[in-house]
């Protein structure tokens, strides 16, 4: 490995990093997919409160955010 790669590797790793550290508090949203790639389920968690949910669509998802945060 070179030293222009070993410092683009370090730069991307620095970036992810502050990105989670500032971001560890913001309501997290993903999506889960089955081994073909298809999505099976749609997730979201809030670290403030620790409530998780799953969602067989991204509307039912999408929902629910709006009722916990958007009232």
């Amino acid at each position: 490995m070179n030293k222009f790669n070993f410092l683009s590797n370090l730069l991307k790793y620095w970036q992810h990093f502050t990105i989670w550290i500032a971001s560890a508090s913001d309501l997290q949203v993903w999506q889960e997919s089955d081994w073909r790639g298809h999505i099976s389920c749609w997730r979201a968690y809030d670290p403030m409160t620790g409530r998780s949910a799953c969602f067989g669509s991204e509307e039912e998802m999408r929902v629910w955010i709006d009722k916990c945060y958007y009232r």
